[in-house]
């Protein structure tokens, strides 16, 4: 992979001990240190919000943030760190964030928005009309995973036409999750229906924020500009409050 090239990754778990992600600090560190040698400059941190399971605070957020900046600034020059949150949807998902109980992407009007595998494409249509209705942009978190979807680019086109953005994994552009998801992603590409490739990296070994060979296909899929939004500029766009 060309060293130059800078990362954004705008969906990941790697504060420590809050979620389902990284266990600790060290293994944040040791995740931070993969990134970092991959190419990533940027991280918005998106701990979920689950409710009934995970509903990680701003006061934690902060916390290990806090707990972050002096190790970053010692060992990771030039890198970045925002927070933001992935929001399972649930019928009162906007109600949380409008409350702040849910967090924005980097305090933008951005969402990062999850649905069980198997959630029918009308609930998603709902649930996109009801955020852009109150005033926010909504990205659907790792698309690639939602049965509604599956090979349904005109679906895609859709819920893009209704205002959502699609993020889809760095793992599963290369490959990871199975040829047919790849092909699929490949298709949505050529047409320019993903905004944003991230790592959604939980840990620093599986699932460890690697971009290399999603990086590799990307530069085969698509022009160089597209893949510098893909990778960059979009997330950049996110913190600056930017439309995509």
């Amino acid at each position: 992979m060309d060293a130059k090239i800078h990362i954004a990754d705008m969906h990941c778990h790697i504060l420590p001990g809050v979620d389902d992600g990284s266990r600790n600090m060290e293994q944040t560190i040791s995740m931070l240190q993969i990134a970092y040698d991959e190419g990533v400059r940027l991280i918005i941190a998106t701990p979920h919000y689950h409710i009934g399971r995970m509903m990680v605070t701003a006061d934690e957020m902060d916390a290990a943030v806090k707990q972050l900046e002096p190790v970053i600034r010692e060992k990771f020059p030039g890198l970045e760190l925002f927070t933001g949150q992935e929001i399972y949807y649930y019928s009162d998902a906007m109600e949380a964030v409008n409350s702040h109980k849910a967090m924005t992407m980097a305090g933008s009007q951005y969402i990062l928005m999850e649905y069980s595998v198997d959630e029918s494409f009308e609930i998603i249509c709902s649930s996109v009309y009801e955020a852009v209705t109150n005033g926010y942009a909504p990205i659907l978190a790792h698309i690639e995973r939602y049965i509604c979807l599956a090979d349904r680019s005109d679906r895609v086109e859709q819920l893009i036409d209704s205002g959502a953005f699609m993020q889809v994994n760095a793992g599963s552009v290369a490959g990871k999750s199975g040829r047919t998801i790849q092909k699929y992603i490949k298709k949505l590409l050529k047409k320019k229906m993903i905004h944003f490739v991230s790592s959604d990296a939980h840990s620093d070994g599986s699932r460890a924020p690697r971009f290399e060979e999603a990086v590799n296909a990307l530069t085969k899929y698509c022009e160089t500009d597209y893949c510098m939004d893909l990778l960059w500029n979009n997330a950049g766009r996110i913190i600056n409050n930017e439309e995509i």
